[in-house]
């Protein structure tokens, strides 16, 4: 259901009440993962990042936030809503089990496009088991479009 009201215009309200009425009936109809993701979607695609953040503050209260799944949504909600700060903080503060190759260089981009080259060297060096070829360009040419080209170039 939340699919296809997320997926159609003018159907998004429909998706938040249909959250609401399931968490209301906690017992009958259980608010899963796969639900939250989906309206993380539907909350970027909006564009409003106080829903996002209620939601993302209910994840965290039903578990439903420790998923790689879970955590990539809460991230690109964040990215698409403009709030930087709260996509990293949602990257940074979940498990390293849930964090992927895919996951980590978005992250990385979204570093490189706020000018946080520091925040991309922490990442490289906390997690160097995802350190793969597009990693690496992504962090040299992040490091070249924000004027560290020296460090690019000794990355290289």
């Amino acid at each position: 259901m939340f699919l296809g009201y997320s997926n159609s215009a003018g159907y998004e309200t429909k998706a938040t009440n249909l959250l609401k009425k399931m968490h209301s009936m906690r017992h009958e109809a259980r608010v899963d993962e796969f639900s939250l993701t989906r309206m993380c979607n539907l909350t970027a695609k909006l564009g409003s990042s106080w829903y996002g953040k209620q939601l993302h503050s209910f994840m965290v209260k039903t578990g439903n936030d420790i998923s790689g799944f879970a955590v990539s949504a809460l991230v690109d909600m964040y990215l698409k809503s403009g709030c930087f700060d709260e996509a990293y903080n949602a990257f940074n503060g979940c498990s390293y089990g849930s964090v992927d190759v895919v996951l980590k260089n978005a992250v990385v981009v979204a570093c490189c496009r706020e000018g946080k080259v520091d925040m991309v060297m922490e990442i490289f060096s906390n997690q160097t088991w995802l350190n793969d070829v597009v990693s690496w360009n992504t962090m040299i040419a992040g490091y070249a479009q924000n004027g560290y080209d020296k460090n690019a170039i000794e990355r290289h």
